[in-house]
């Protein structure tokens, strides 16, 4: 009976340990995180200090969540891609595996069609990276710690889609710059300085980042993503006629860095360095609540990030597509700060039709393209959870 009984144990220690060792090989997947909880929890904090308090992503070196073309093809079998594009878009060509969602029903799909939580990434796909950069940063903020934005869009990885980024990028409105070229000493640089150690005034932020009830994080999530494009995202053909004409209508932002702005920003514009200064205790609470808030940054995707941001904590903020690329974009170019289009579009294979494949592709040298073939035995997920399996 003592040798049975040791037999069990040793058995079921083997076991334990196996299932240990097997958890070790498992590839690092997300979770989301309940932050609805953490404001019952703490319901004297504004929604910007519960950020803040809770890993800061905006000010993070993980900030902004961006996957190259390259590696989304290389991970084909392993990341979920959803196509937020149109039905007509992403039947005229789409990327292997992608489902189509429209962003306003990706949240849904997150927690109840595909959970977010199985994958080690979920990618976000649109035309040119500009508004999957928006809801990439929409679903962080409602808790999902694994969304990504693919580089440039579907622009990006083949040349069919390229014209929306040719089109988009140039040198609009010159009138509308400021030069500060050499001249820095003669520019007050009160305004963009760090404010270290700041308490944080409560009565400067958005009255819905003051009183947040515990439910309001995804209703409010839900109620951005059901946003139509020019209430988050302008263009410069858009933007600049309107900002010429009705200055005190919006607070423009350069969200790069000091030497960036100073070789010339857009006239009046606020320096807020990336990665630090849009804090509850650096310069958030400077930002107006009475003004559209227009951010721009290089090409859009951080800036998309940053607009979900300030969007989800109240303000009203909008995203200048393509950044600083759509209307300075030659003396960007001399600057060698940005490359010419051609040199980050990629000619990767893509699917016609309505409805999604999942087809093995074999990717091939730059520049061309494959058709999918051998199709592959769909691969059993298994739902995560807190057990061994």
């Amino acid at each position: 009976m003592k040798i049975l009984k040791y037999t069990l144990i040793l058995i079921i220690l083997t076991g334990l340990n196996a299932c240990k060792q097997t958890g070790l090989k498992h590839k690092s997947v997300g979770k989301e995180a309940n932050f609805e909880n953490l404001i019952r929890q703490r319901e004297s904090k504004t929604l910007a200090e519960i950020y803040y308090e809770n890993g800061n992503f905006i000010n993070s070196k993980k900030f902004p969540p961006i996957v190259k073309p390259a590696d989304v093809l290389s991970h084909l079998n392993d990341w979920l891609l959803i196509d937020i594009r149109s039905p007509e878009a992403y039947a005229a060509g789409h990327i292997n595996g992608a489902y189509n969602v429209s962003k306003d029903k990706v949240i849904d799909f997150l927690k109840n069609k595909k959970k977010a939580a199985a994958y080690e990434k979920v990618i976000f796909i649109c035309y040119s990276g500009q508004m999957a950069s928006y809801v990439t940063g929409i679903t962080r903020y409602a808790g999902f710690d694994n969304t990504y934005v693919m580089l440039y869009g579907m622009a990006g990885w083949n040349s069919k889609f390229s014209d929306i980024m040719k089109k988009g990028y140039g040198n609009r409105y010159p009138e509308m710059l400021a030069r500060a070229g050499n001249e820095k000493k003669k520019i007050s640089t009160e305004k963009h300085e760090v404010i270290h150690n700041q308490s944080i005034d409560l009565k400067k932020l958005p009255k819905l980042a003051s009183k947040l009830p515990a439910t309001l994080i995804g209703e409010r999530a839900q109620k951005l993503l059901a946003q139509k494009r020019p209430d988050f995202l302008l263009k410069a053909d858009e933007f600049f006629p309107d900002y010429k004409n009705n200055p005190d209508k919006y607070y423009p932002i350069f969200y790069l860095n000091k030497a960036k702005y100073y070789v010339a920003h857009i006239k009046n514009a606020e320096l807020y360095t990336s990665r630090k200064d849009l804090s509850p205790d650096q310069k958030l609470t400077q930002l107006p609540t009475d003004k559209t808030v227009v951010v721009y940054c290089k090409t859009g995707h951080t800036g998309g990030n940053a607009t979900a941001y300030l969007n989800m904590l109240g303000y009203s903020a909008k995203n200048l597509m393509f950044g600083a690329s759509s209307f300075m974009f030659d003396l960007w170019k001399k600057q060698e700060w940005t490359t010419d289009v051609s040199n980050v579009i990629n000619d990767f294979p893509v699917i016609e039709g309505k409805k999604r494949t999942n087809n093995k592709i074999v990717a091939l040298s730059p520049k061309k393209s494959a058709a999918p073939k051998t199709p592959i035995k769909k691969r059993k997920k298994k739902e995560v959870s807190g057990g061994c399996g």
